[in-house]
């Protein structure tokens, strides 16, 4: 399976923001610094579920994965925890799917960048702290 593909934090605010939010999934594996602020509306799914399909077709079967046209991974840097869940995620709803799939991306810069870039508005928060 080939590398995830990266969205910019820019094009993730008008994805939330725009008239097709609801079709789109935000997904943060972080584990304890999850509580330090988070995008809104994410689910906080930790990285350790990822490691064996099982797990991973039961978080896709329980929060109904399949039925968003896309799913952005993150984590604070999205370089380690974000990259390999949004791999192993992209590669199980390859292997359930009998229709189109998610987009499965990877939050560029994580939630470290996210949270520098858009402190300013709140709107995208729960429980941030700076």
């Amino acid at each position: 399976m080939p590398a995830p593909t990266y969205i910019e934090g820019e094009q993730l605010v008008q994805l939330l923001r725009g008239e097709d939010s609801t079709e789109t999934c935000v997904l943060d594996v972080r584990d304890e610094d999850f509580q330090g602020g988070h995008i809104r509306g994410c689910l906080n799914i930790w990285s350790e579920e990822f490691y064996d399909d099982e797990n991973v077709d039961a978080v896709i079967q329980k929060h109904g994965l399949l039925r968003y046209r896309q799913v952005v991974v993150t984590c604070f840097m999205s370089q380690q925890r974000g990259p390999f869940c949004a791999k192993r995620l992209a590669s199980r709803l390859d292997a359930l799917a009998t229709q189109d799939v998610p987009k499965v991306q990877v939050l560029y810069g994580g939630m470290r960048k996210f949270k520098r870039d858009y402190a300013g508005d709140p709107d995208l928060f729960d429980n941030l702290v700076l």
